[in-house]
């Protein structure tokens, strides 16, 4: 396997006590062949220091510092100054096995693709690590077309639609950036960087870990400015308005969205207008037969349509609750 320059994108705020972790895991990869950019947006904390300690000792460890703009800003900023063939971005309160770079170029270079994916891991704050050590070799591959890729993307059956646990070709970025300040920047960008590609590789290895804190979502509350993601979505919708299961893919989002909203803001539903609360059950409602029948809905996403629709809002809501106990406590 012929090792390519390949660019590992960190954006970096304020998480000093967590970045030490996740350039570690960067450095000792078994790929060496690694442009690995660090790019400081703005931090008020020691993340500065570190980043330079880090780049003294580690040779192929460039930094950027630069006035806070955001995490599209950051991850932009790095892009720009990218020399590799390939690129991957690894948030800096995460962390990779030592795999996670050769096992993601190994499916670029074994199946011919301009992009590849791997799974992720969530990590908590209360539980231990688990390293899954694991290269490539003979576990199981599957090769998707790009459409095929973004409707399991917009399901979250095989993918998630973040940026991270991705290797990609850097000319799928011509042209593409993610978008300053806006919130739900993966969503907005990376199916649009996947249907540039012509085919994409996928492996469960689970190599990349995912740190949720306890403010994530199995906390917070919600925020108004939480609603944009549907206007997202109603723009994805027209830009693969040519690609009915793609479109069908983005009705399934819409309604998890919904779902989420609602628990987001089960402890202050009177935040939400009537309006608001009008429209998300809409969605619900007008999704629930795609969710029911379509081959990518989760059975997630089965279970609350019917639960939701027989019991209502209440009973999904505790449905809920108890799905997310469950998850925490199976990943640890």
């Amino acid at each position: 396997m012929k090792e390519v320059l390949i660019s590992a994108i960190v954006p970096i705020y304020n998480v000093e006590k967590y970045l030490g972790k996740c350039i570690d895991s960067i450095i000792n990869q078994t790929y060496k062949n690694l442009e690995i950019i660090l790019v400081d947006d703005g931090s008020t904390d020691g993340c500065s220091k570190i980043c330079d300690e880090y780049a003294l000792k580690d040779s192929r460890i460039k930094v950027i510092h630069k006035e806070n703009g955001g995490l599209s800003d950051a991850r932009n900023a790095g892009i720009d100054i990218a020399s590799g063939e390939y690129l991957t971005f690894i948030d800096s309160d995460d962390w990779v096995s030592k795999f996670y770079i050769q096992n993601l170029y190994c499916l670029i270079d074994r199946c011919d693709v301009d992009m590849a994916i791997t799974s992720i891991k969530r990590a908590y704050e209360d539980s231990e690590d688990k390293i899954y050590e694991k290269s490539i070799n003979d576990e199981p591959i599957l090769i998707h077309t790009a459409k095929e890729c973004i409707e399991s993307l917009f399901c979250g059956k095989f993918y998630n639609v973040g940026a991270v646990a991705k290797i990609y070709k850097k000319e799928l970025f011509a042209g593409i950036r993610f978008p300053k300040g806006q919130i739900y920047e993966d969503l907005a960008t990376t199916p649009i960087i996947a249907s540039k590609a012509d085919k994409i590789a996928f492996c469960d290895l689970k190599d990349y870990f995912y740190f949720i804190r306890d403010n994530s979502i199995m906390t917070s509350k919600g925020d108004i400015e939480d609603l944009i993601i549907f206007n997202i979505l109603d723009e994805l919708e027209k830009y693969f308005c040519d690609y009915k299961d793609i479109v069908k893919s983005i009705e399934i989002r819409k309604l998890r969205d919904a779902f989420m909203t609602f628990y987001k803001f089960k402890d202050n539903l009177d935040d939400l207008d009537r309006g608001t609360l009008i429209k998300m059950d809409k969605i619900i409602k007008n999704n629930s037969a795609i969710a029911l029948k379509d081959k990518n809905s989760k059975t997630q996403d089965r279970i609350g349509v019917i639960i939701y629709n027989l019991l209502g809002l209440k009973a999904y809501l505790k449905f809920r609750e108890i799905a997310l106990w469950v998850r925490k406590n199976t990943s640890k």
